[in-house]
């Protein structure tokens, strides 16, 4: 039985000064949720977060809470002062107008703002509190963590205190567990000693931890590499050309995944149908053959950017392939879709019913599935 959520967070609506003056009064730390009145994670965060049962008593009993736009009147001035380029960012501020925590990004899970707000309390745990023991010089790898998901959850740099750790560590020690863990969840440059440590060592990682996590990190990083370079305008087409090599050469073994994955992802970008397509049908079947996932998508891409029969018939063939590998709803539907393009009704009908099935089995929606089917019914 559900019950009703009938509280929520009683933001006051007081000066920044009169909020300070309350906080020091009722000595209880400013929970502020810096906003802009755009933002739409802010709006779903103030209608399902901050009207929660839970989340209302703890916020209310514990913190003064305020809410303002950092765009508008005394937003603007705080939004420079607390370094507001994100929303939402929840800060944490204590009676001297000192920023303890900050937290960029709405959460879906409740629990996750309870446990924000007892970190905040924890006096060694907060971002403030990991700042100044990492400033006197402390990098025990468990704390060294702890700051580096502060850094992350606020939106700041994390390249200094990583290189400062990493200094402390031998090359040996870079396969450790607590190494693996903090090259797994913070390493982003793929300059850096520990990446390149792990790509040279990707087999030794691979059998100690899993192949999939040894793959999926270092595949990663070189693709934020790569979308770096899609947001510079104009397109540098030499720096592209040479960080492809640099990953060819490194020793990698999805290289070839990661490099047809960036050129494929450029051509759909620049909307170049032909070289897309020409890259397709030349590359797909030698790196993607086994990845159900990657097939299903280069023939959802061409079935959308291509009415040449010769090339649609080529996707037909990829996405058979993906619902070979594994049979999902979504790869029946792109290959219905497909079918249905090349003139073979009959044929698309049948699959997109089985896309339903498969749908209903897995517990997904079946909306999209089903005006498929009633629009391919109607010969639209």
């Amino acid at each position: 039985m559900g019950f009703s959520q009938n509280r929520s967070i009683r933001f006051t609506e007081k000066t920044w000064a009169e909020i300070q003056s309350m906080a020091r009064k009722e000595n209880k730390l400013i929970f502020l949720d810096a906003f802009a009145s755009w933002c739409g994670p802010c709006k779903w965060m103030a209608a399902n977060v901050f009207t929660n049962d839970t989340v209302a008593d703890y916020f209310n009993k514990t913190f003064i809470c305020a809410k303002i736009d950092m765009e508008k009147g005394e937003g603007i001035t705080l939004a420079r002062q607390f370094e507001v380029r994100a929303y939402p960012t929840l800060l944490f501020i204590d009676t001297a107008g000192n920023m303890v925590h900050k937290k960029v990004g709405a959460s879906r899970k409740i629990r996750d703002y309870i446990d924000l707000g007892l970190k905040v309390q924890n006096p060694g745990e907060c971002y403030a509190a990991t700042l100044k023991r990492y400033n006197s010089g402390e990098l025990d790898p468990a704390f060294i963590i702890t700051h580096l998901i502060n850094l992350k959850d606020a939106y700041l740099p994390i390249t200094e205190p990583l290189k400062r750790y990493f200094e402390t560590q031998k090359d040996g020690d870079l396969i450790n567990q607590i190494n693996w863990n903090i090259i797994y969840g913070f390493s982003e440059d793929m300059n850096s000693r520990e990446f390149l440590y792990l790509v040279t060592h990707e087999k030794d990682f691979g059998l100690r931890y899993t192949g999939d996590s040894v793959l999926g990190k270092i595949n990663q990083v070189y693709s934020w590499e790569l979308n770096k370079l899609f947001r510079i305008k104009p397109f540098p087409q030499t720096s592209w050309d040479s960080l492809l090599d640099k990953i060819r050469k490194s020793g990698f073994s999805g290289a070839n995944a990661v490099i047809l994955d960036a050129q494929l992802n450029l051509y759909s970008s620049q909307a170049d149908t032909t070289k897309f397509v020409e890259l397709a049908i030349r590359e797909v079947d030698r790196v993607y053959r086994d990845d159900y996932n990657k097939l299903n998508n280069v023939a959802w891409q061409v079935y959308s950017m291509s009415d040449d029969r010769k090339n649609l018939e080529m996707a037909a063939v990829w996405a058979l392939r993906s619902i070979e590998l594994k049979e999902e709803s979504f790869n029946c539907d792109t290959y219905s879709a497909i079918l249905y393009k090349l003139g073979r009704k009959g044929e698309a009908i049948r699959m997109e019913k089985k896309a339903i099935e498969l749908a209903k089995k897995a517990n997904v929606s079946t909306k999209n599935y089903e005006e498929t089917l009633t629009r391919m019914q109607s010969g639209k």
